[in-house]
């Protein structure tokens, strides 16, 4: 009754200084809270505003709901008047706007001095701020709480604990880590900034950083949050709680809640592993002697793109390539994976790695990623060097690598003694081998037996090939290879029909001489070569003799035997013979398609006989012709399944010997004199002919054993 009877009174201005204490004093013992009578209350409050009516107002809001943000300006009217009631700083403090900070009460600091923890966390953060922020004007009231907000400020760090007020204790507290724990702690809070929008289905804000390979997902409430931004080019996205996602249909705003630049540079140099430091770092620093480390470590992690790693090993490189001779960069080199860098640029990586010296590591790279794009020169110092190192077994891809070398044309002296260990390799190579090596001035004995050992396992009759041969005799050759190579040479000469020089013509009658153990091809073609003499002596004569006799004792008949002298074929019944001779296959059939002209007019009648392989596909016919007559032939060759014909060729009996006594020589001798017209010369010739018939009969009889 006595509330109505107050309100009535203050309506209608009969409310009194004395009534008013007294409404305040009753009203203290009211029980419970109740609007009727704080609107009482504060009608006297304005009127009076004294200090019994601002105490028995605080007194009576704190029965129902203190910390209402309403009843705000009473407690600071308490506060201001130095009233003493329970609680009322935290109530002062929990009702109050916490939107900016202010100067506080000296009695509130103080009394918070030793009631810290009264207060929830928010508030005692809002309290710091607000301490730190005046410190400049009150720095005893800092001093004093330096402590307290320091330890609050760590503890709240490592929960997690983030709004505008904890970043002012983290700013100032963190900015500058010492140490390796401290920086962990300030690593926390950096890059956080407070967004807000006002569109109330959003529930969560993404942020999206396109070097990184995962999405960082934040819970937005009551329209605020706390993302991490590490870069400007950030992708901010908005989520609602049926996981749609939108980009530029809502509206916000965002600010940073720490000055991040210098804790983050402090944080990176006491080895901070965290991604988004790191990305901040190497996003707004340029690649230095000083952090270059730096770089290195953000590559390791895995959660940035392999793109944006490429990126950064690129950036690397070129300052590695642009440094390596001016500063100490060992200790980085160290760090360096360098398969991971070869992908990038395997061409300034094994630049850096030459240059360091580090040749095994150059050397694994090239195995792995090929030498495609490597400059001869940085190869040759590899491989160069790694034969140098190399113990025990021979690395094939070393041989390899070598060999690839020295095609480019860029080699040294252990690069040419390795391939001449190299057995795998053809008739070119080793030839080219062997030249470089007498460029070097190097031995070049075994390559030279490999050089005869490869062409004669190939059948190549190369030009170089002798001059090889007349190296490896000169430094003391094996017997048997010479003596086989001698015989491939001679192989070339008789069955390939390839030009003889005096080197192998010396070999060869050195050979006979000597009696090298050779096959007879050997001395075959020392008698063609003899041949060839037109005034042979009398040594050289006794050497075809014996020579054509061993073609004879084989059955053996060449076209080249006509070259001999007449005495020497006499004996051997081949003075009377021409010869018909057909190079091919040794494995081919060959048929002898021949007529013979006598000269008389008469049709030519062909005949077909098959010819018999003399030797490695020399096919011999011997025919016996007489002056005058001509003989029509060709070949038909059958090899591999195919048929072919060589154009027809004639040979004609047109020379006659005068000095010659044989039977066959002097029935030639009578046909020129009597195509000639020589009617005595045939004459003469046909008695000398009877007459040595005539012996023959008597003076060789034949007797028959009974």
């Amino acid at each position: 009754m006595w509330v109505q009877v107050f309100l009535y009174a203050g309506r209608n201005g009969l409310l009194t200084e004395e009534l008013s204490m007294r409404f305040a004093y009753l009203s203290g013992y009211e029980k419970n809270f109740s609007e009727s009578t704080y609107r009482a209350l504060a009608m006297v409050c304005d009127a009076f505003p004294s200090d019994d009516t601002v105490e028995g107002i605080c007194k009576y809001i704190m029965k129902g709901n203190p910390r209402c943000p309403e009843y705000f300006r009473w407690y600071s009217q308490a506060v201001d008047r130095g009233l003493r009631l329970t609680r009322l700083f935290e109530y002062y403090v929990e009702t109050m706007d916490t939107s900016y900070q202010r100067e506080l009460p000296r009695s509130l600091l103080m009394y918070f001095t030793y009631n810290n923890d009264s207060l929830g966390d928010a508030r005692r953060a809002y309290i710091y701020a607000c301490v730190i922020a005046n410190k400049e004007r009150v720095p005893q009231t800092y001093e004093t709480y330096y402590d307290h907000m320091k330890s609050f400020a760590r503890q709240k760090l490592a929960e997690g604990r983030m709004d505008e007020d904890y970043a002012v204790c983290y700013q100032e507290f963190f900015s500058n880590p010492q140490s390796k724990e401290d920086a962990a702690r300030t690593t926390a809070c950096l890059f956080t900034r407070r967004l807000y929008c006002d569109d109330p289905k959003i529930r969560y804000v993404v942020v999206r950083h396109s070097q990184m390979k995962e999405e960082a997902v934040y819970p937005c409430v009551q329209g605020v949050a706390y993302p991490k931004v590490y870069t400007e080019d950030a992708a901010i996205l908005f989520q609602d709680e049926k996981q749609r996602r939108y980009v530029q249909t809502v509206d916000y705003n965002m600010k940073k809640l720490m000055e991040d630049h210098p804790a983050g540079e402090q944080v990176v140099r006491l080895g901070t592993a965290d991604p988004g430091v790191l990305l901040n770092y190497c996003e707004t620093n340029p690649i230095d002697g000083d952090n270059l480390s730096v770089f290195q470590q953000l590559v390791r992690l895995d959660a940035f793109t392999d793109q944006y790693k490429k990126s950064i090993r690129s950036k690397i490189l070129e300052y590695y390539a642009l440094h390596e001779k001016g500063e100490d960069l060992e200790r980085h080199l160290d760090q360096l994976d360098y398969r991971e860098y070869a992908r990038v640029d395997k061409k300034t990586v094994l630049s850096i790695l030459i240059s360091s010296v580090r040749i095994s590591q150059a050397y694994e790279v090239i195995k792995t990623f090929g030498t495609e794009g490597v400059q001869p020169s940085d190869l040759l110092k590899v491989v160069s060097r790694m034969i140098a190192l190399e113990e025990g077994e021979e690395d094939k891809e070393l041989t390899g690598l070598a060999q690839e070398v020295y095609q480019s044309g860029v080699y040294d002296e252990l690069v040419l003694r390795r391939l001449t260990q190299c057995r795998k390799q053809g008739v070119d190579q080793a030839v080219a081998l062997w030249k470089s090596q007498k460029g070097f001035g190097m031995d070049t004995y075994d390559v030279e037996e490999q050089v005869l050992q490869l062409l004669m396992l190939t059948g190549d009759y190369r030009k170089e090939g002798e001059a090889v041969f007349a190296d490896y005799i000169r430094h003391f050759g094996k017997e048997e290879v010479i003596g086989a190579f001698l015989t491939h040479t001679a192989y070339g000469i008789f069955v390939k029909e390839y030009a003889m020089s005096p080197f192998i013509r010396t070999l060869l009658l050195r050979a006979y001489r000597e009696e090298w153990p050779v096959d007879k091809i050997c001395r075959m073609t020392l008698l063609k070569a003899l041949s060839r003499e037109k005034n042979p002596d009398d040594q050289t004569v006794k050497m075809e003799e014996q020579l054509l006799g061993e073609c004879v004792a084989r059955n053996m008949a060449f076209s080249f035997f006509r070259k001999l002298p007449v005495k020497i074929l006499e004996p051997c019944q081949l003075d009377d013979k021409t010869f018909v001779e057909c190079h091919a296959d040794p494995g081919a059939r060959v048929t002898l398609h021949y007529a013979l002209d006598t000269g008389l007019g008469l049709e030519k009648e062909y005949r077909v006989e098959p010819m018999r392989n003399v030797y490695e596909g020399i096919f011999v016919k011997t025919f016996t012709l007489f002056y005058g007559e001509s003989l029509h032939y060709y070949f038909q060759i059958e090899e591999k399944g195919k048929t072919r014909r060589t154009s027809e060729r004639v040979i004609s009996m047109n020379k006659v010997d005068s000095t010659a006594g044989s039977k066959y020589q002097m029935l030639n001798q009578i046909l020129c004199a009597r195509k000639l017209e020589k009617d005595s010369e045939v004459i003469t010739k046909l008695r000398q002919y009877l007459r040595q018939e005539r012996y023959v009969k008597e003076m060789f009889v034949m007797n028959v054993e009974e």
